[in-house]
């Protein structure tokens, strides 16, 4: 009897500390939702569905028709200058979003989430270092040092959504929090009309040109907003008539070489037939498929990518 009391004793204590953290988590369990909750004024982006449980930290939207950028390559901070291969100029609207993301979420599952909401239209997206230096993208691009972060943890993707150009740059930070910038854009004219204004340009300046906002898939298709900006930039190869402009597609990934070469003649033909819906057979150069697979590789990083090859300028020079 005696030692049933004393352990009746020594869990009387134990109770009441248990009792006042209930307490103290009850009290402080509103302030704790209120954290997770968003900025007053904001709302998603159309067409994008948030991840789960995330909630939105900053909020910015302009309803004027603004000269803006919208980044389709990776960012690279050269000494103290950043330099961004591709990007479009456009005028356009603009809502920036950043989110942030309950402890523990796993950061492969934010980039799936964003992948497969902007993946089967997208321009461009990069994962790790492919994406350059972090702190472009957090300072210099987007203006927001709670963006930075180390490079292996960064995933970037930009998409055209029907007309509507969508972006999101998802990084964890060293604390292992997770965050996310998501744009929105609407352009005053159609992608097409603003995308790679000075194509021409430099494919007559340099003999060689990349196509902006085309991004092959690894097996070889193109995607369909891919393929709108092909049809729409091909009035503009009318001033290339008579001479033969090689259509290059390099794609990269784990397959055998033989295998990326024959898929990238593929995604090369796809590429010269769209360009040849979209402007007269009189008026139309000779435009040559050439798979070039991961043969040709870029300084920076192996981005999949359709170039315009002019190679009697080359030669000329």
């Amino acid at each position: 009897m005696a030692s049933v009391l004393a352990a009746v004793s020594n869990l009387v204590p134990r109770l009441e500390r248990m009792g006042r953290w209930l307490v103290l988590v009850l009290v402080l369990a509103p302030s704790l939702a209120a954290a997770a909750s968003d900025v007053p004024g904001s709302a998603d982006p159309p067409g994008v569905d948030r991840f789960p449980r995330s909630w939105i930290i900053a909020y910015e939207r302009q309803d004027d028709f603004a000269p803006r950028e919208f980044i389709v390559s990776a960012v690279e901070k050269i000494r103290r200058e950043l330099r961004i291969e591709q990007k479009l100029r456009l005028d356009a609207t603009a809502v920036r979003i950043i989110y942030q993301f309950p402890a523990g979420v796993p950061l492969s599952e934010v980039i799936d989430h964003y992948e497969k909401a902007l993946g089967s239209e997208a321009l461009f997206s990069c994962r790790g270092r492919d994406c350059g230096r972090s702190n472009g993208w957090a300072n210099q691009v987007f203006g927001q040092a709670i963006l930075y972060g180390p490079e292996a943890n960064q995933f970037y993707i930009a998409a055209d959504m029907g007309g509507q150009l969508m972006s999101a740059y998802v990084i964890e930070r060293g604390n292992r929090r997770i965050y996310a910038h998501v744009e929105a854009l609407q352009p005053r004219e159609a992608i097409e009309a603003v995308t790679n204004a000075e194509l021409t340009e430099e494919l007559a300046g340099n003999g060689f040109a990349t196509v902006a906002g085309v991004r092959p898939r690894r097996d070889g298709s193109i995607p369909d907003a891919g393929l709108r900006t092909l049809r729409g930039i091909a009035p503009r190869l009318r001033i290339f008539e008579r001479l033969t402009v090689h259509v290059v597609c390099h794609l990269y990934g784990p397959e055998a070489t033989a295998l990326m070469l024959e898929r990238s003649t593929e995604c090369a033909e796809a590429a010269r037939d769209a360009l040849g819906e979209g402007i007269d057979a009189d008026a139309a150069p000779n435009l040559v498929p050439f798979g070039a697979g991961p043969l040709l590789p870029r300084v920076g990083g192996a981005v999949p990518r359709i170039e315009l090859v002019l190679p009697h300028r080359q030669q000329r020079d």
